[in-house]
């Protein structure tokens, strides 16, 4: 007879931020880099079983190219039971670089599915000139949005309903806009979209921007965890 060994899965999610230079690391070599990193860390993670077993970790909410993020979810699965969860930001944190940091941990309460927003600090570096114009753009009943879909097909979308929590504030004589969108699997919008839509609605390309991403919501609008 042949043995098997029984053990039981402990799911964890961790929660970090990405910033600086890794806003322009792809997610696909996000995911390369995080594999290594678990690698390294000599976590009791479970490995994936086949020809190629590799660790199991899992992207919630995968940022875009160029985007900085406060909260980042990367969920790993235990294959010790008894295994202090609480350690392993401080294990992370000294393999990875300065722009990423793991400061939080536990053990997931709801699935990545149920992600349905995202909120957003989008930084222009305009000296406040754009203030009165994206606040009269934003104030208007319908904002058209072109996004191409699956198949390469370019959709309209009016979004001005699905906007959440907008506020325009000037910090350091930049132009500063909070709002969350639609995020995960039922619907998923880019800011970028309404930032292409304000400058084609102006005929011009302004200025630089920075997004960050500043939180991940469940559909009561409470941090997803």
């Amino acid at each position: 007879m042949f043995s098997e060994r029984v053990f039981a899965l402990k799911n964890v999610r961790l929660v970090y931020t990405k910033k600086g230079r890794l806003r322009f690391v792809s997610h696909l070599d996000m995911n390369r880099f995080m594999s290594r990193v678990i690698k390294r860390s000599r976590l009791p993670v479970w490995y994936t079983e086949g020809f190629n077993p590799h660790a199991y970790i899992t992207f919630a909410l995968p940022l875009s190219l160029g985007f900085e993020s406060e909260y980042e979810i990367l969920d790993i699965k235990l294959v010790d039971d008894n295994f202090d969860i609480a350690k392993i930001p401080d294990i992370l944190n000294g393999i990875c670089g300065e722009y990423i940091n793991f400061f939080d941990v536990f053990e997931p309460t709801l699935k990545t599915g149920l992600i349905a927003a995202a909120s957003y600090e989008i930084s222009f570096d305009d000296g406040g000139e754009i203030f009165d114009k994206l606040s009269d753009f934003l104030k208007q009943d319908s904002i058209i949005c072109s996004k191409k879909t699956k198949k390469g097909d370019i959709k309209q979308l009016d979004i001005a309903q699905k906007i959440k929590n907008m506020k325009i504030e000037q910090s350091d004589n930049n132009t500063v806009l909070h709002l969350t969108l639609p995020s995960g699997s039922e619907e998923n919008l880019n800011p970028e979209l309404l930032i292409t839509a304000f400058y084609e609605a102006n005929q011009k390309e302004y200025y630089c921007y920075n997004v960050l991403r500043t939180a991940v919501l469940d559909k009561e609008g409470k941090l997803f965890r």
